[in-house]
């Protein structure tokens, strides 16, 4: 595992616009994206950096939602940080929208949980 990774979080936002997003005026959602822009270069300062944005293309056993963005950050606090950050920015009264946090590790690790799962069962 590289250096970069240890101890790398990713966060995983998928979200559909709510019918407050369509009722809303061009004004507040500008200000809405405008608050968000400047929220991503405060964070950026952080090392809570954004991966990418886009819209959800069909996939086998894939999201609702139709939108997603990917962030990393290097701690689980500053992770958290950021999700806070989203809530307070007012972005849930206009979006429908499910989180996933996680740190980053390898699959040989995980793999292991998994089958250690397995085992508890038994």
């Amino acid at each position: 595992m590289s250096e970069e990774m240890r101890n790398m979080y990713v966060v995983v936002e998928t979200w559909t616009p709510k019918p407050a997003f369509f009722a809303a005026d061009e004004k507040t959602l500008h200000n809405l994206f405008a608050g968000i822009k400047e929220a991503m270069k405060q964070l950026a300062e952080f090392g809570v950096v954004t991966l990418g944005w886009g819209r959800a293309e069909p996939a086998p056993h894939s999201t609702s939602y139709d939108w997603f963005a990917v962030w990393q950050a290097p701690s689980r606090e500053l992770a958290d940080g950021f999700l806070g950050g989203v809530e307070s920015a007012g972005w849930y009264d206009y979006f429908e929208q499910t989180n996933l946090v996680g740190e980053l590790r390898l699959g040989d690790a995980v793999m292991a949980e998994h089958l250690a799962l397995e085992a508890e069962v038994k």
